[in-house]
């Protein structure tokens, strides 16, 4: 395939990309909040227990998310990558705008949790398929020696919606305690169908790769994608779950866990936190691209490994640097910790899963590989880190020894399968 990029395959990086950003924008709205104010507000408790329960419906929704994985995966796989972004992006926007119109449980008591719970399911479902669309829709278009890149860039999308929904939420958290918890949180949640509504305007101007156009013209789709994907690559989805284990621990451990134990143990200023975390996950726009592009020319199992080895080697210190309470040295706890640790090892990951398995079950595999793994390891992470934390009477040493552990999983993974890079993708399982 030639490595020159044609106007086709630039644009469907972009919509893919900015549709991915409005997204995870909704999505990491409910982390945000999950930390900061769901606890008192839908649990009726501030305390250690409000914060536990909150956490519990952040993972509810990476519980839906496999859910979300089979049932768009077999879609995409049968109907089309660009039908399914379209479907999840419109999901995702109506269950979050919806967040900010909910009663609280000093109004509504147990239907307030309630209702929380199910529009978080419905979050979970609906990005269970996009990762794998908008990857694939980018992945699929890209020449054969810049897949790594051409897949980290709507996978940068992930680190750009954080960025948006971080400085919103950081800016309403600025106003007075009183304001925030009655009225100011609901504006981040409430202004999200306008966002999305323009991810779904570009969306609809882009073609349907050439991947699956091929397939359809052969007539060579498959009734049930999940079925042939078990018969015929289990080891591959096996991997494929692996691979994310490491990014999803550390990543929801940073993004939730550090953020809640930052606010509610060491005393920091939610909004230092909110705002150092945005600024570290801006440089992921730049970072998960770079780190994509360099698995193209040294291969996917180098980067992602060096990845590992710094996750696992700075995750003490990172815990060390929140403690210094200081602004500057949070900040560069976070530059350190998001868009190199965790970025080495997550942008050349869109490729690299897609590289697994054959046109027919991509989506299917790369959707139901990656959604379980979010399930297992993301949703479960500040969860764990909470209770690993008040077990242990505040040490952060076994949620160091957790990070290990997903670092490990992961590099098991990555050395299970040969190297990817500038192989052939469209052939026959």
């Amino acid at each position: 395939m030639s490595s020159e990029q044609t106007p086709g395959s630039r644009r469907t990086m972009i919509a893919g990309t900015v549709g991915t950003v409005m997204e995870w924008y909704d999505f990491n709205l409910y982390g945000l909040a999950s930390a900061l104010v769901f606890g008192p507000l839908f649990f009726g408790s501030s305390g250690l227990g409000g914060t536990l329960a909150s956490f519990a419906t952040f993972g509810v929704g990476f519980a839906a998310r496999p859910v979300g994985g089979i049932l768009f995966g077999h879609l995409g796989d049968r109907i089309g990558r660009k039908r399914v972004l379209l479907i999840t992006l419109l999901a995702m926007g109506a269950a979050t705008t919806l967040v900010g119109t909910l009663p609280t449980h000093a109004v509504a008591g147990v239907w307030a949790p309630v209702l929380l719970i199910a529009l978080r399911v419905a979050q979970g479902i609906a990005v269970g398929g996009e990762f794998a669309g908008a990857t694939l829709l980018t992945v699929e278009n890209a020449p054969a020696d810049r897949r790594g890149l051409h897949g980290a860039v709507p996978a940068m999308g992930t680190g750009a919606g954080f960025v948006l929904a971080s400085a919103v939420f950081g800016t309403v958290s600025l106003l007075p305690d009183d304001a925030f918890l009655t009225w100011g949180w609901r504006i981040p949640f409430l202004i999200s169908i306008g966002l999305v509504a323009f991810g779904l305007w570009l969306r609809r101007g882009i073609d349907e790769t050439p991947a699956f156009t091929a397939l359809q013209q052969r007539g060579a789709t498959v009734r049930s994608p999940l079925t042939l994907l078990l018969r015929t690559r289990p080891g591959a989805l096996l991997r494929v779950l692996g691979i994310t284990a490491s990014g999803f621990v550390w990543g929801y451990l940073i993004q939730a866990f550090a953020l809640s134990h930052a606010t509610k143990n060491l005393g920091i200023p939610r909004s230092t936190m909110l705002w150092a975390i945005a600024l570290a996950s801006a440089l992921e726009i730049v970072a998960i691209p770079f780190w994509g592009r360099l698995s193209d020319r040294v291969g996917r199992r180098r980067v992602v490994l060096a990845g590992l080895l710094c996750t696992a080697a700075y995750a003490y210190p990172f815990f060390l640097l929140l403690e210094t309470r200081s602004a500057p040295v949070i900040l560069l706890a976070l530059v350190v910790a998001i868009p190199f640790c965790k970025d080495m090892a997550f942008g050349p990951q869109a490729a690299l899963v897609a590289e697994q398995f054959d046109a027919r079950v991509r989506f299917t595999g790369v959707s139901v590989g990656r959604e379980f793994g979010g399930a297992i390891f993301g949703g479960t992470a500040p969860f764990v880190g909470t209770a690993l934390v008040a077990a242990a009477d505040g040490s952060v040493t076994p949620v160091v020894l957790y990070i290990a552990a997903a670092c490990a999983i992961t590099a098991v993974a990555v050395l299970s399968g040969r190297e990817t890079a500038r192989g052939e993708i469209t052939g026959g399982i």
